[in-house]
């Protein structure tokens, strides 16, 4: 199974609680022999669920998160609670 490797950046803001973060993640792609895809990423080495599919506020544990360009989590306008 040929697999790729690539690193994907996303940054994070959290409507609940203001809060923002940026992370670059290691993604290792696989594709089987029936053409599937499959992501696995991984975070400072360790394997996380995908940063697009439910994300979490570390400061909050709010779901309540928009994903961005990384590099634009100085510029989110983002309302006080």
């Amino acid at each position: 199974m040929p697999s790729h490797h690539v690193q994907r950046a996303y940054a994070f803001a959290c409507l609940s609680c203001g809060h923002g973060w940026e992370s670059t993640y290691d993604v290792g792609a696989t594709t089987d022999e029936r053409a599937g895809i499959s992501d696995v990423h991984h975070l400072d080495h360790e394997r996380m669920p995908s940063p697009l599919q439910s994300p979490k506020c570390p400061a909050c544990e709010s779901h309540k998160i928009r994903i961005m360009r990384p590099g634009r989590v100085a510029s989110a306008h983002l309302y006080e609670p």
